[in-house]
């Protein structure tokens, strides 16, 4: 430690002290410092005496000392070592007031967590998790919190036996020891290995029961506990075996909470459990549309956010789509769109969505809003960033206009500029998916040559390098697409209409050559 045997017995004799009154022992705490801060060596083991003195003195009360925080940018070993042995007193005064003042140095950061850890002070933290008076009890579950932020000290957290007093205190009646145990149980689950201590030691049920506390603060960190279990598939049984749909139902209620910091971290939960077929299961008959819609429209982009990225799986699920079409999913996406493009989550969960439910809204035969088919135009326009952005626009627009009753809607409202932008991505030559899917959009457009006459040359361009094209879904594409062009009259004043039918006609002999090849070899087989 670097003191002299001098200050050393000092400090010795300092300990000896513990069960004396807290104003006898505050006084005395003070003669010790003082006595060490006049001798050379305290100037190389302290790095401040007048900042621990100052700790001191901003904590002179008559009756009893409510705190011993300090100003120090780093406590001394000696100091830990200190505490350590004060936090196993049998005096209740003297647990309160070390344990505070622990809490105090780690709240202001003025000690590293792993020191604490290092020093020995996590074990009588810990054994008085179960101490009878709550005030401690609120103190030490709240340093083992922050020290369970650290992701070095969750290890060692759940291996020096603080796991089942944790789970008694997050049921404790005192609302601020349960809310410091259940915050300590959701750093816990930040750790693969301490996550899966917890899961044995039976975290899940009490997590669980805890999504239906009066207490907010309690539902949120139970919650980003859970999302944290949901995350791995391997603990999904688990989750979902608690009897009577438990989980889900909770969850879902919690979705339609007025605290929107619980609602959205409810939808994340919901999302990520939502890839097993069990949980798809479990949700059939509960009630989740209505607050998932709500949710969607609330005044926060994160829980939007959430929301729809919630929904672009719920609606590929056949029986949730009619339910999702018929209480108003579409319009509110479209609302979506032209309120937050370009932001790329949003419109690409939409867009999934959308894709999801067109053909309940063609069986339905109802007019298709606005709002949709304008933000999705405008989506398309813009220059995105990365490409999954783009193929999740253009998914959306080719199943839309695979449905006749939808598509005469998309043509009405297409300018001669989004043609362009179609044609445009179609000739991406280093990205084959985004040119294929660009094409299949405007293979299924039948057109007339008011949107095309700007963009002849580009058109017939794309087309002939479709049809020379290796792969034959290219040449195939291109040809569905003359087809339809041709139907809405969009190449009727192509200039290079006769180089378009010498490329057809090549690919329809190369075509008949094949078949010719493939009925001799069949011949050949049969004989």
């Amino acid at each position: 430690m670097g003191l002299c045997d001098r200050c050393a017995r000092l400090l010795d004799d300092f300990k000896s002290l513990v069960k004396a009154k807290a104003a006898i022992f505050v006084q005395k705490l003070k003669d010790v410092v003082n006595r060490i801060s006049e001798c050379c060596c305290s100037k190389k083991a302290l790095a401040s005496q007048e900042k621990l003195h100052e700790l001191l003195r901003r904590h002179d009360v008559k009756s009893r000392p409510s705190h011993l925080t300090t100003a120090q940018s780093r406590v001394p070993a000696a100091f830990l070592e200190t505490c350590c042995t004060l936090l196993q007193s049998e005096d209740m005064e003297v647990q309160r007031t070390v344990s505070l003042s622990m809490l105090n140095l780690l709240t202001d950061s003025k000690i590293k967590e792993e020191h604490v850890i290092e020093m020995g002070v996590l074990e009588p933290l810990v054994d008085l998790l179960q101490s009878g008076d709550r005030t401690v009890q609120c103190n030490s579950s709240a340093c083992i919190a922050l020290l369970a932020s650290s992701d070095s000290n969750r290890e060692a957290i759940v291996s020096s036996d603080a796991v089942l007093p944790l789970l008694v205190l997050a049921r404790a009646f005192d609302p601020k020891v349960q809310q410091n145990a259940v915050r300590a149980l959701h750093n816990l689950t930040k750790s693969e290995k301490a996550m899966c201590v917890l899961c044995e030691e039976g975290v899940i049920p009490v997590l669980a029961l805890l999504l239906q506390s009066a207490d907010s603060d309690v539902q949120f960190y139970s919650c980003s506990a859970l999302s944290n279990i949901a995350a791995a598939p391997k603990h999904h049984s688990k989750l979902l075996q608690i009897g009577d749909r438990f989980l889900l139902k909770s969850l879902v209620s919690l979705m339609g909470s007025s605290v929107l910091k619980n609602s959205t971290q409810a939808c994340g939960c919901l999302r990520s459990l939502i890839g097993n077929g069990e949980a798809q299961r479990q949700l059939v008959g509960l009630d989740w549309v209505y607050p998932l819609l709500t949710l969607l429209k609330a005044p926060e982009l994160s829980s939007s956010e959430a929301a729809v990225m919630l929904l672009s799986e719920l609606s590929a699920h056949p029986l949730n789509k009619e339910s999702l079409v018929n209480q108003g999913v579409v319009p509110i996406l479209g609302e979506l769109l032209l309120m937050y493009l370009p932001n790329s989550t949003l419109v690409t969960h939409c867009a999934i969505t959308l894709t999801h439910l067109w053909d309940i809204v063609a069986s339905q035969e109802t007019v298709l809003e606005t709002e949709c088919l304008t933000g999705l135009l405008l989506a398309l326009g813009f220059d995105w960033n990365e490409n999954d952005n783009v193929l999740s626009i253009l998914a959306c627009l080719h199943s839309l206009a695979s449905f006749d009753s939808l598509r005469s809607r998309l043509i009405e409202k297409m300018t001669a500029s989004h043609v362009g932008r179609l044609v445009s991505i179609s000739s991406e030559s280093e990205n084959s998916d985004l040119s294929f899917a660009a094409g299949s959009v405007i293979s299924k457009l039948d057109m007339n040559d008011k949107l095309l006459k700007p963009h002849h040359r580009a058109i017939v361009g794309y087309l002939m390098r479709f049809l020379r094209n290796q792969e034959v879904r290219f040449q195939q594409l291109a040809i569905a697409s003359v087809y339809n062009l041709k139907k809405g009259g969009g190449l009727d004043g192509m200039t290079c209409g006769l180089e378009l039918e010498r490329e057809l006609n090549r690919v329809q002999q190369q075509t008949e050559h094949t078949r010719q090849l493939l009925q001799m070899l069949q011949q050949d087989t049969c004989t």
